[in-house]
């Protein structure tokens, strides 16, 4: 991380996530924190998840979108994360900007071209299903 966060932009400028096999890059590995009172769900609390080595943060926008901006603690930056029967996760932002009251139906979504987004969650589908794995 040491070697690329310098030519990165300013931790305060949006930058759009990307999602790819893993290839041991630094910006592909990502720190989950749960969040002291940011209140949470039937056992669990929300999370935050930041880029590791930084305070760039997984945040929901206003377009159902994603980008990694520095962590200030917004409901956009909060996330549910449920494991599912079959094992993986399902990924929700607390709040999405635009949108009125806590998200129920948006969650991280793979689209074809590793751009990840946010879509209604199908449990039929791959793509609204994530493992999680420490490496």
């Amino acid at each position: 991380m040491e070697d690329v966060i310098s030519t990165w932009p300013a931790a305060d400028v949006s930058v759009g996530v990307r999602c790819s096999d893993y290839m041991f890059r630094p910006h592909q590995r990502w720190d989950i924190t749960p969040v002291e009172k940011a209140g949470g769900y039937l056992t669990s609390p929300y999370y935050k998840i930041t880029i590791a080595g930084t305070e760039r943060a997984l945040t929901a926008t206003a377009n159902k979108e994603l980008a990694a901006v520095a962590y200030h603690g917004g409901d956009e930056q909060l996330w549910r994360i449920e494991q599912l029967t079959d094992g993986t996760y399902r990924i929700m932002p607390k709040q999405i900007p635009g949108m009125e009251g806590i998200n129920t139906r948006y969650c991280l979504y793979s689209a074809a071209d590793s751009t990840p987004t946010l879509a209604v969650y199908d449990f039929s589908s791959d793509n609204s299903k994530w493992n999680l794995r420490n490496h």
